[in-house]
């Protein structure tokens, strides 16, 4: 093309072009509108035959065309045969590299080039840029060598700074509602684990044998052991109640809750049930603190899965043990007959799932990372078959 052929764009224009482009997003608020909105100004205003906008993916290794007006357009918005263009590779491509407009005024010069729709003679491209990193790059190709000039990468680069000022509001607030979303979702879940932590605890089951086994103690005259149990009772209610909004909890009165659970568990099931609670030594449990409303909900399930299937006593030993920045829970349960021997379990793995489920809820909910471990092997004090549940709860206060 002749330069004598080339408009060359008065102030003037330039002002009220810049303008137009600036007007014409100010109540847009999606960025896919934006971009098609910006090559269509292009169109417009600066007489382009093309115009397209290419965007990074989210491995930050292609550009791909996100808007296009022109003979890739093929209406309603459709890009025909949209490409991906590697990073480093073509005009766009060097462009996200190097970060820097590029003019090619004569294509068949520049061994780079790659067609799109149909081989064109000139092309500019220039890179968006957000926070100094490039984002996207405006380009427009034309038929004509040399139709293109300084005064349109000028333009271009301008127009880019607009638009990507435009972008960062409307991902700055796309992020913020997906932030509060995701809090609210967050906030539903952490009721929804408080109910179901409540529930576990103050299961009607659970509720209603402690009542009937005092209740019985009543019936017998027994006061002093009606008294003392109900006494339990009241301070397992209100330990459950005080520990429905906290985290954490300290692993003494974690340990003091165990023993009044399982003495109610006692009185209902007399000398069928035996059981021992042991914390480590050099576990400071008056200081540590672990992740509260666990420990009471594994131990039901384990002793009401055992207990449907019993024919003699169940004995159940719960350690304590410190490991790093943690502390290690064993629970070991073993059921015998009447001859000794170890009835099986006829259920797999379901009677616990219950409690797993509780645990991946919290895990989702909050960030303890809470493992487990389930399995058979022989108890740690009789040899005899024992299922086993390990808990590792991380240390959250010391």
């Amino acid at each position: 093309m002749n330069p004598a052929d080339v408009h060359i764009i008065t102030p003037k224009e330039l002002e009220e072009i810049l303008l137009h482009f600036s007007q014409s997003m100010t109540e847009i608020d999606s960025e896919e509108d934006l971009l098609w909105d910006l090559v269509g100004n292009c169109i417009s205003k600066l007489n382009f035959e093309d115009a397209v906008v290419y965007l990074l993916d989210e491995s930050g290794q292609y550009l791909e065309q996100k808007a296009a007006l022109g003979p890739k357009s093929g209406g309603n918005r459709e890009i025909i045969q949209a490409i991906r263009v590697p990073v480093g590779k073509g005009v766009t491509g060097k462009v996200v590299n190097t970060g820097l407009p590029l003019l090619i005024q004569d294509t068949r010069q520049f061994p780079d080039y790659i067609p799109d729709d149909q081989y064109r003679l000139s092309e500019v491209a220039v890179p968006i840029l957000l926070e100094g990193k490039v984002i996207g790059v405006i380009d427009s190709e034309n038929s004509q060598a040399g139709y293109f000039t300084e005064q349109h990468v000028r333009i271009l680069n301008a127009v880019a700074s607009i638009y990507s000022g435009q972008i960062a509001r409307i991902r700055a607030e796309k992020h913020l509602q997906e932030k509060q979303e995701k809090l609210l979702e967050l906030q539903k879940r952490n009721y929804q684990f408080q109910l179901e932590a409540l529930s576990a605890q103050l299961s009607p089951h659970f509720v209603f044998n402690s009542l009937n086994s005092i209740q019985n103690q009543i019936f017998r005259d027994d006061k002093e052991s009606s008294l003392r149990f109900l006494s339990i009772f009241a301070k397992l209610l209100r330990y459950f109640l005080s520990q429905l909004h906290l985290e954490k909890a300290a692993l003494k009165e974690e340990v003091q809750m165990l023993n009044w659970y399982m003495q109610l568990q006692k009185l209902r099931y007399g000398d069928s049930l035996h059981f021992e609670i042991k914390a480590e030594e050099s576990l400071s449990i008056d200081r540590v603190k672990i992740p509260s409303m666990v420990i009471q909900n594994l131990l039901e399930n384990l002793l009401e899965e055992q207990i449907q299937s019993a024919n003699g006593a169940i004995s159940l030993l719960v350690t304590f043990e410190k490991t790093q920045n943690a502390v290690a829970m064993q629970a070991w349960i073993n059921q015998s007959d009447k001859k000794g021997t170890v009835e099986k379990r006829k259920t797999g793995n379901q009677p616990t799932r219950t409690w797993e489920d509780f645990v991946r809820l919290m895990n989702e909910i909050k960030p303890f990372h809470i493992q487990y471990e389930t399995g058979e092997k022989p108890c740690p004090q009789s040899q005899k078959p024992c299922k086993y549940v390990t808990l590792i709860l991380p240390i959250l206060d010391e």
